[in-house]
């Protein structure tokens, strides 16, 4: 199952399970949401290190269909990758989506933590 924790006020933490399911993002739309609604833009910070794929045709349908729909709310994603391909899959998807993405070694992920940080907001 997908996990959720809030980082600061505008920052989510995302940390993605070895495989999505499609209901995985039924859980994580209405906190983005909220978020959205509250500050405009959000930041994530996603921990794919144990992320190995997707359940199904159906998760990742789901999976494309979040993106879509909030992909111009997110000002900025750090993507923390457990495997070489996860650097060349968000370098297709930088092509496609609008916020700001950066892909860092999972022995990086302090300089991730603070890339998203950056000038956001602090403190819930």
């Amino acid at each position: 199952m997908i996990k959720i924790e809030n980082l600061s006020a505008n920052i989510i933490e995302v940390t993605v399970p070895e495989t999505l399911k499609a209901d995985d993002f039924l859980q994580l739309a209405p906190k983005a949401d909220a978020l959205i609604r509250t500050y405009g833009k959000i930041r994530l910070l996603i921990d794919a290190t144990e992320f190995n794929g997707w359940e199904n045709t159906a998760a990742f349908e789901k999976h494309m269909g979040f993106v879509k729909a909030h992909q111009k709310s997110v000002e900025r994603g750090a993507l923390i990758a457990g495997h070489a391909w996860q650097h060349w899959a968000a370098g297709i998807f930088k092509i496609f989506v609008h916020p700001e993405i950066r892909v860092f070694d999972k022995n990086k992920a302090d300089a991730a933590l603070r890339w998203i940080s950056e000038d956001g907001i602090v403190g819930i």
